[in-house]
């Protein structure tokens, strides 16, 4: 397996860097906090920008082979990066990674999708701490109730696993009548979330190999945001930890800060590879797995990264001012999406135990 980016890869990772430099500063994702001059729908610009680029396409399969799983990880990380106040990772990585695992009948919703239409995934039933299949399908009506659900406010498109009479199947409902969604209170306020139920009949209905196959694009997708949040809050903490200075040196020379550090770049350069060669091997049986430990991987060194920015900030990262606590609304919200870290090892665990592949 080749480990490293190509070239193209590389000019695609610095091209979104670039454009995501210019269009979405810090401000971007202060927008949504609820400020008195903040403005809720900011994000619609940003989200027209990003349409009109061509990101939205890499919802769909490209049967020219120039992109693919890959491309689609490295600007998702970009976005996590710059905690882009945008449905791209719920529309492209969420809901369309699960609709590419249900085969040709998903077409016309992927390129939907592909156009700039929004979706989400839901996929989460309440109170279960793993993604998998919230909704029944029977006679034709899709039914049943996710909580959580990304972007559900501002999707126009849901997308869902339902338990069958003939197995498990993908279903995608339109937001409206039959479609009820109610805003509940965000820990990050730039990713909104909703609880959904649904009573209508489908728009479109197609059947997946498990809920596993089903899942591993979308954990990949979930696990490349979160390699960029902790990316992103380590460049800043090391940043600060040069510059800044108590008793004549910079504060990155004590071990306490340094040690810290060195400890996030390990667990953000195995999030990093994880995720990477999950996104490599989605087509293969142990997708999920793969996804899985990539996901879980990513929430944890997320979460650490940000934690100890605030802490390496010291007082200043305690501030409202400061961008320390985006960065951990972020990693909080993100790893809890399909699955905390715990249940996702605990369930690897149990798979390998089985002897499951």
């Amino acid at each position: 397996m080749d480990v490293g980016l190509t070239s193209e890869q590389l000019a695609l990772r610095d091209t979104v860097r670039g454009i995501l430099r210019a269009e979405c500063p810090p401000d971007a994702a202060r927008q949504a906090l609820g400020d008195q001059e903040a403005d809720p729908e900011h994000w619609r610009t940003l989200w027209k920008t990003v349409v009109d680029l061509g990101w939205t396409e890499l919802a769909a399969p490209d049967a020219s082979g120039e992109y693919g799983p890959l491309e689609l990880t490295v600007v998702l990380e970009e976005c996590g990066a710059v905690l882009a106040p945008v449905p791209l990772l719920s529309s492209v990585g969420l809901a369309a990674g699960v609709l590419r695992a249900a085969g040709p009948r998903a077409d016309e919703v992927l390129a939907e999708i592909g156009s700039g239409v929004i979706a989400t995934l839901a996929a989460h039933a309440p109170g279960a701490r793993l993604p998998g299949a919230p909704m029944t399908l029977r006679n034709g009506r899709l039914r049943g109730r996710a909580v959580a659900v990304p972007h559900g406010t501002r999707a126009e498109l849901i997308v869902t696993l339902a338990e069958s009479e003939e197995g498990i199947v993908a279903a995608v409902a339109r937001a409206g009548e039959g479609v009820t969604l109610t805003a509940v209170e965000s820990t990050d306020p730039t990713q909104p979330i909703a609880d959904v139920e649904i009573d209508t009949a489908p728009v479109v209905v197609a059947p997946v190999e498990s809920i596993e196959s089903a899942l591993a694009a979308a954990l990949v997708a979930a696990a490349a945001d979160l390699v960029g949040v902790a990316r992103a809050a380590l460049q800043r903490s090391v940043e600060h930890a040069k510059t800044r200075q108590q008793f004549g040196r910079p504060i990155g020379t004590f071990q306490g800060i340094k040690h810290a550090l060195a400890d996030n770049y390990v667990s953000l350069e195995r999030a990093r590879s994880l995720t990477y060669a999950a996104a490599a091997r989605l087509d293969e049986p142990s997708a999920w797995d793969s996804a899985a430990m990539a996901k879980a991987a990513a929430a944890d060194a997320a979460t650490a990264c940000a934690r100890n920015a605030v802490q390496v900030h010291g007082a200043l990262g305690q501030t409202w001012e400061h961008d320390a606590h985006l960065f951990v609304r972020h990693a909080w919200q993100g790893a809890t999406l399909l699955g905390d870290s715990r249940a996702l090892y605990h369930e690897v665990g149990r798979r390998f135990a089985k002897g499951a592949k």
